[in-house]
């Protein structure tokens, strides 16, 4: 049987590989009777990871066995798939003179990548849901069926007007990516100096939409998901554009329909038009005796229409729905304050707007 030669990977078992070094079986027995001590081998048998620059670090920790024609080495945890390992094979690094005269070797062994089976990611939606957007929106959300990668989305999603064309300058380029904490939504920006009337871009530009008109949100297929791998397909929806939006919130107009206690039906509140999607999921709460009531929300009809069901029937006592002063429509108007407001002070530090309720 022939002994092989040089640095392998043996892959025998996928989830903990090993890498050896084959020897004649003179040098093998050699080795072993000179019984290395673990830093020894640690010296005569280096394994270290390469980074993408190219530079092996710091050794890895494992176990070491001259049997059978090879030198084994077993990582104490499994080999990284899909990553690069230097190897250097070297006996006189030891200071032992038994087996300064084995020839040394080095390489490199890449483990290959774990198949990967899960289907491929693909836009799970696009927000705002409605079919009709103000004139001056503000803020879009792409949704995605699994964690994407850390490229934003400045070469991968366009803005095309009603011929096809991309929309120049309508969005805003930003050097890091607005994602979500897990990477499944990802949020396009309008340029607000645009959507903004009176300021200098809005006045050389205008509106990158206008009422009456049509536009399309294109994503492209080529975005690399969490897994370095394209999307399983290019995603398009085509909205038409309404009048703008240029008014404050005003929770007076909210219609709150009130659940009746003992039960778990739903809190419902229903917005005269619709609001940030992202921003829904965390600034609205419920609050039982100044503290938050546990429970699950939804964002139904189109972001109009925000339920809250307790984990426990509802008690006949105060309540309160609150609203934190970051809650936007998608055109970026707040409580008490219009994103078309010349006070460019920042709101967010106000205090929430808390509405009472009872259930009877």
């Amino acid at each position: 049987m022939s002994v092989p030669s040089g640095v392998m990977l043996n892959v025998g078992d996928p989830a903990r590989p090993t890498v050896f070094v084959g020897l004649s079986p003179r040098e093998v027995s050699t080795l072993r009777r000179a019984e290395l001590s673990p830093s020894q081998w640690a010296a005569v048998y280096r394994v270290a990871v390469v980074t993408d620059t190219g530079v092996a670090t710091t050794p890895v920790a494992g176990t070491y066995e001259a049997v059978n024609g090879v030198v084994v080495f077993t990582p104490m945890f499994p080999l990284d798939p899909g990553r690069t390992y230097d190897v250097v094979f070297d006996p006189r690094a030891a200071g032992v003179p038994a087996i300064a005269g084995i020839a040394g070797t080095s390489g490199r062994v890449t483990v290959p990548p774990r198949p990967d089976t899960a289907p491929p990611t693909t836009v799970s939606a696009v927000y705002p849901g409605a079919a009709e957007v103000p004139a001056n929106l503000l803020r879009m959300y792409v949704t995605f069926s699994a964690p994407m990668g850390s490229r934003d989305g400045q070469h991968y999603v366009a803005v095309l007007d009603a011929q096809g064309r991309e929309m120049a300058d309508a969005v805003l380029p930003l050097d890091t990516g607005l994602w979500n904490p897990d990477h499944t939504r990802f949020t396009v920006l309008f340029d607000p100096g645009r959507v903004k009337r009176g300021i200098l871009p809005n006045r050389r530009a205008g509106r990158s939409l206008h009422p009456g008109g049509t536009f399309a949100i294109v994503v492209r297929h080529d975005w690399p998901d969490g897994h370095a791998r394209p999307l399983a397909a290019d995603f398009r929806r085509d909205y038409t554009v309404g009048p703008p939006i240029e008014r404050a919130l005003d929770p007076a107009e909210w219609r709150i329909t009130t659940p009746a206690a003992g039960s778990r039906n739903p809190l419902v509140v229903v917005f005269p038009w619709p609001l940030d999607r992202g921003l829904l999921q965390r600034a609205l709460s419920i609050e039982a005796g100044g503290a938050a009531l546990d429970g699950s929300a939804r964002i139904e009809d189109e972001e109009r229409r925000w339920t809250f069901v307790p984990a426990q029937p509802w008690q006949p006592r105060a309540h309160a729905l609150v609203a934190q002063p970051e809650l936007e429509d998608p055109s970026g108007n707040r409580v008490g304050r219009a994103f078309e407001t010349l006070d460019e002070s920042d709101d967010t530090h106000r205090p929430p707007t808390r509405i009472p309720f009872q259930p009877r």
